[in-house]
């Protein structure tokens, strides 16, 4: 099956890596830097021990990527979801769209933004996944939604996928964790342990399960690998950027200094304005991402963080 991964982050290079066993994989990068070392050193500028198969190319060009692709993965930051559909529209005709970034455009689900642009439906694959731990074959399961024939085609020994039919569940769940592991790296960072941290992960689970079935989500989708599962992995490991990004920010980093350390994209920063509003639509007591919003945009005491 001719693949093509539109991103070449972490996640892109990692599921690169897992699906070139049995597919042909052509990856686009944002930067011509990226897709040289894929293509000359294969590897991957964001995960320092992936070794990505020789047969898999990267090219800065959309079409020559996208051509003879039966499957369009897009896994860039949530923030230029938009403008990527718009680039890639000329390029697209009958293949199969498959949704892996987690984020929101304000306050519409990414999946909205893809159909407003590209006119098709999408498949969604949403969970605890840290890309560093997939390019290690650690065995990893996430939820899946939409097309079910392409179930079996991302499906590894160690890539275990979970059928549901609340793609909307899974997407605000891989949303709004983002903000609360934010919030739990900067907890962990002024010093609390795992008393208050258990508090503020169990509070923040319950903000994101009020505002997704507002929305029209399932509460065991909430509860489920994409709600909470992906909210523990994103709030107790390191390898989660949104807690690192929250630790720094403890250390009394500024976002920007934040950013940079960081070095890749901080989704719970970006999401953080869209959960805010959609507490305030719905009316929502959701004091977890109120402190954080009144902490990053309003200038707060970052010990404000449990008031």
């Amino acid at each position: 099956m001719n693949i093509a991964i539109i991103g070449s982050g972490s996640f892109g290079c990692a599921l690169a890596k897992i699906l070139s066993k049995n597919n042909s994989i052509k990856i686009w990068s944002y930067l011509e830097e990226e897709a040289d070392m894929i293509n000359n050193e294969h590897r991957c500028m964001f995960v320092k021990d992936l070794v990505l198969d020789d047969s898999i190319s990267a090219s800065t060009d959309y079409e020559k990527v996208i051509e003879n692709s039966k499957i369009i993965v897009l896994v860039t930051p949530s923030r230029v979801i938009r403008e990527t559909c718009k680039n890639i529209k000329n390029y697209v005709t009958d293949q199969e769209i498959v949704l892996l970034s987690k984020g929101m455009e304000e306050e519409k689900l990414l999946s909205e933004v893809i159909y407003e642009e590209l006119g098709k439906e999408t498949s969604v694959i949403s969970g605890p996944s840290h890309a560093e731990q997939i390019a290690r074959d650690i065995p990893t399961f996430v939820m899946y939604s939409g097309n079910k024939n392409l179930k079996d085609i991302f499906e590894t020994d160690n890539f275990h996928l979970t059928y549901t039919e609340d793609a909307i569940g899974m997407q605000l769940g891989a949303t709004l964790k983002n903000i609360v592991s934010l919030g739990s790296g900067i907890v962990e960072g002024l010093g609390y342990e795992s008393n208050t941290l258990s508090y503020f992960i169990t509070e923040g689970l319950r903000e994101i399960n009020e505002i997704s079935i507002k929305m029209g989500a399932k509460p065991e989708t909430i509860y489920g690998l994409a709600g909470l599962g992906d909210l523990l992995t994103t709030s107790l490991s390191m390898d989660s950027r949104n807690k690192r990004a929250g630790l720094l920010l403890a250390k009394g980093k500024s976002i920007d200094e934040v950013r940079k350390e960081v070095g890749m994209t901080i989704e719970g920063l970006d999401s953080l304005k869209s959960g805010y509003n959609l507490s305030k639509k719905y009316n929502i007591d959701a004091k977890i991402i109120d402190n954080l919003y009144n902490i990053i945009y309003n200038k707060k005491d970052i010990k404000t963080i449990l008031d």
